[in-house]
């Protein structure tokens, strides 16, 4: 099996700090190291309180893989909100159940014949849940249709989405932020992320050329009164006055103000239109400019008996979309993959209120404690999610004994190299040798996966804080990762800065 760019591009980085493949340590090694007192150590305990949390709303869990007794348990057995390092558990139940050559498939079929290049029968997209499903896909299936002579869809195009049940929950509910991609919805047929991409490019005569990432899609409409502007790019979005008036099959974005030059070339990503108005919009452009015509709409519908297969779209493996997963946090493709689970395990479509019931019972047969295991969606993205410390820690456990530990390991954000710590926990001991999922709600921060300290020890580390001051908690955090670093953990941990920075299935049957 080979392995994707990133994981590839991760390897190196572990074999230029002399670390490869050695993060797994046997039991026997482990046990040679005496443990230490299971308490949260005095100067990790200040350092939280400095930030103005105190010890009572932190967890903290770490141990030697392998080792008997951990070196620090503090309130490592109380359930606790771990915000997004609950990915760790999805994709770690995804690449042992699922396996990390799992592939979704996406599927275009017609109700009837092709007659003279035309189609009367209504032409069906059916989805099985890829998490990353993109316009450039859709546009490589409109390429494969036009190629065996379709050019005419005269009816209806009927997109099947069976393989998920109804998803009721919405962003409202969650925190309001309606256009924010991270509040996307799951969807069986999620296209795009349910996201427009919009291009900021400053030019000579100070205008601001604004395009969209691939083609716009049909109901899109873009007022640009943006002009070039002196001072540093920063928070650029901040200084651009902007509106999105969003419906389901139409939205108007406008931004006017200054883009700072300095910025170059930026993105800035929007949820617009609703899941079938975004992709009815973009398959229309996108099939006009191949030449083809198309006079019905676009609904959902289930795949009438007989339907013929056109063309097929397979996603890229599991393995790559983890990666995409945990490097970036991604929440709607986690509760893709969360929701592909339970399909497989259960068969579709596929439902939420049975996601708690499906980890509980992959953590009891791999000898995790599960009982305090709470699911809402999988992704963090959620008040009501709970992970006890050292339940996290047995999950990282297992990753690293388990066949697919190489991609596991591979997908977590590396200390000051990549994904969401590309600039936290650079220039210490902890760059290039820990690897670590971050999490974050209002109220809530949390730090999980691997520490490989110089002097050889391979510590599973797992660090939750529930507390309004939890953003003020982060160099506290970090601190506490640096100390571990440490030859004997026995120093004081750096002072931390006053502010951071801105930031198989068939088994469970």
């Amino acid at each position: 099996m080979k392995a994707p760019p990133a994981v590839r591009a991760l390897t190196v980085v572990l074999a230029a700090f002399g670390l490869a493949l050695v993060i797994t340590v046997s039991v026997a090694e482990a046990r040679t190291r005496a443990p230490v007192a299971a308490g949260l150590p005095p100067p990790i305990a200040q350092a939280f309180r400095a930030a103005g949390v105190p010890p009572s709303s932190v967890a903290v869990y770490v141990r030697e893989v392998g080792a008997p007794a951990p070196r620090v348990a503090h309130r490592a057995a109380v359930p606790m909100n771990p915000a997004s390092t609950m990915k760790i558990l999805t994709t770690s139940m995804a690449l042992d159940l699922l396996g990390p050559e799992f592939t979704w498939k996406t599927d275009v079929l017609a109700a009837g014949p092709i007659t003279d290049g035309a189609l009367a029968a209504p032409l069906i997209l059916r989805g099985s849940g890829d998490p990353k499903f993109t316009w450039a896909h859709l546009r490589d299936l409109v390429s494969r249709l036009r190629a065996i002579g379709l050019t005419t869809i005269a009816g209806d195009i009927l997109v099947d989405r069976s393989r998920f049940g109804p998803i009721r929950d919405t962003a409202e509910a969650f925190d309001g932020q309606t256009l924010k991609p991270y509040n996307v919805a799951p969807d069986a047929l999620l296209f795009n992320y349910k996201a427009v991409g919009f291009r900021f490019t400053p030019e000579p005569d100070g205008n601001v050329r604004i395009t969209t990432e691939g083609p716009p899609p049909d109901g899109l409409t873009i007022v640009n009164r943006l002009r070039t502007g002196p001072g540093p790019c920063g928070e650029w979005r901040h200084r651009i006055e902007s509106r999105f008036d969003n419906g389901p099959n139409a939205a108007r974005a406008t931004f006017a103000g200054l883009y700072p030059s300095e910025c170059g070339e930026r993105e800035w990503y929007v949820s617009l239109f609703d899941h079938n108005g975004l992709l009815a919009g973009t398959f229309a452009r996108l099939w006009r400019d191949a030449g083809g015509q198309w006079s019905g709409i676009l609904r959902d519908g289930a795949t009438p008996r007989g339907a013929r297969l056109l063309a097929q779209h397979r996603s890229a493996p599991v393995l790559d979309v983890i990666a995409d997963i945990n490097k970036f946090s991604n929440n709607v493709m986690t509760r893709q993959l969360m929701l592909t689970l339970d399909a497989e395990l259960n068969g579709p479509p596929a439902r939420l209120d049975r996601l708690t019931d499906n980890a509980r019972r992959w953590a009891r047969s791999r000898a995790i404690d599960a009982e305090t295991i709470v699911i809402e969606n999988g992704s963090g993205l959620s008040r009501i999610e709970r992970l006890t410390a050292a339940g996290l820690a047995q999950i990282l456990e297992y990753g690293v004994t388990a066949p697919w530990s190489t991609e596991f390991i591979a997908s977590l954000p590396v200390a000051g190299i990549d994904g969401t710590l590309s600039k936290r926990l650079a220039g210490g001991s902890a760059q290039g040798r820990a690897f670590l999922k971050t999490g974050t709600l209002a109220g809530v921060k949390a730090l999980a996966g691997y520490l490989v300290p110089p002097d050889g020890r391979k510590l599973l580390f797992v660090c939750f804080v529930s507390h309004p001051n939890a953003e003020a908690a982060v160099p506290a955090m970090d601190a506490a990762v640096e100390w571990f670093m440490q030859p004997t953990a026995a120093a004081s941990p750096p002072t931390p800065a006053l502010r951071h920075p801105r930031r198989d299935p068939q088994r469970l049957r």
